[in-house]
Order: structure tokens, then sequence, then C-alpha cells
């Protein structure tokens, strides 16, 4: 009875081995049809107006533009006044290294940041230039803190009309503000 058992199942497991489970096998080659004579391939386009020069959805006017508060950052600004903008790509303007010390502990690191806080609000008050940002990386060798490298950026359009001032005026600032809060703080 074992014998037979495990015959049937040997037979069953080599007629199972030798069948294919790849139905690809199978497929039909198509590659002689010529698709692009039927009907249905032309493709019509009709443009019953041209593309808008300014966007509907304000009207006639544009409304009038506010300066902006001690509070509003360069994402709040009306829409309407950078319609023309949109898509304007951002560019690194410049870059500058600031020394903290080899001994920067987090104390150092608080006061930097107070002061970048501070040159960013002075220069986006002065210039008011458009996707005006930063980027902090640490690059001390042996204290990540004794070495911060700041990058200013701005939309190209801003960095062309007043990417150099904007940036020279932010790096001041960090530098001026940071020796100040450094004494005030001592």
């Amino acid at each position: 009875m074992k014998i037979r058992v495990m015959t049937i199942l040997l037979l069953a497991g080599l007629v199972c081995a030798c069948s294919s489970t790849d139905y690809r096998s199978r497929k039909k080659v198509t590659q002689g049809i010529d698709y692009s004579r039927y009907p249905g391939n032309e493709i019509y386009y009709e443009f019953t107006s041209d593309i808008p020069t300014e966007p509907s959805v304000l009207g006639e006017a544009y409304p009038a533009e506010e300066p902006l508060s001690e509070d509003e950052d360069f994402t709040s600004e009306n829409i309407a006044s950078t319609y023309g903008n949109y898509g304007d790509v951002v560019v690194n303007v410049a870059a500058h290294k600031f020394k903290l010390g080899s001994a920067a502990t987090r104390r150092e690191m608080t006061v930097f940041q107070k002061s970048l806080d501070k040159a960013y609000a002075v220069a986006l008050r002065k210039y008011q230039p458009v996707g005006f940002t930063y980027a902090m990386s640490s690059v001390g060798a042996v204290n990540p803190l004794s070495d911060i490298e700041v990058r200013c950026m701005l939309s190209e359009q801003s960095a062309n009309n007043v990417g150099q001032s904007t940036c020279k005026l932010f790096f001041d600032t960090i530098s001026s503000s940071y020796v100040e809060l450094m004494q005030g703080a001592n």
C-alpha cells in the first residue's frame, strides 16, 4: 500500500514538474499589425479661445499691494502680485561661513539662531525679495557647531534684481547681532 501511494505521489510530482505554468508562451505575436490605419487614431483639438494673459478670477484690476508686516514672510504675499513669477526657481546667491569657536555649545547655537532670525526679518523688510530663504548647515570638522555655513537663496528674478544687496545685508546683520547678543549673554 505504501509503495502505491509513494508511486502515485512520485508520478504526480513528475507530471507537475513537466507542465508549464508560463502562459506567455501561448500568447500570439502581433508584430505585423499596422495600427496606424485604424480610424480611431485621428486626434482633433479645437481651441475656441486664446490662452489668458491675466488671471480671470481676480477681475479686471489687481488689488492694491499692502506692505508686509513683521510677522509675515514671503509665502503670505498676494497671489495676484506673484502671478508672473509662478514657476520661478530658487537659486543660491551667496554663502558665508561663520566661526562660532572651537568650544561652541548649545548656548552659542541658540544665540546664532536668534541672530539668524533677526537678520532674515531685517533683509525681508528692507528689500522684500520674492522667494527669499536661507539654508544653514554645520560644517565644523571636530565640533560640528564650531563652523556654520549659511546660504542665502532667492527666486531667480529677485536674485537678478536685489540678490547681492539682500544677501550682504543678511550676512552683515547676522554678524553684528550675534556679537551684540553674545555680549548681552555674558
